[in-house]
């Protein structure tokens, strides 16, 4: 895991700890102080942190990020 993957997943562990849904899009970007046309960043990260078995993302759904307990 690179280390702004590592802060995107913090962070949204984080948030949904306080908020009780996931982060969209838009916090994401703003949280990792990317440019907002950089949703493609974001996806980047997301499908990192996916095959590594870190979360998963519910299809089609605007907040759907399952996270899965580190070990």
């Amino acid at each position: 895991m690179t280390k702004k993957q590592k802060k995107l997943y913090d962070f949204i562990v984080r948030y949904m700890s306080q908020n009780g849904i996931a982060p969209n899009f838009d916090e994401m970007i703003a949280y990792m102080k990317l440019s907002p046309k950089s949703k493609s960043s974001i996806f980047k990260y997301l499908t990192a942190l996916e095959s590594e078995k870190m979360i998963t993302r519910i299809p089609a759904k605007e907040r759907g990020i399952k996270i899965y307990e580190r070990r």
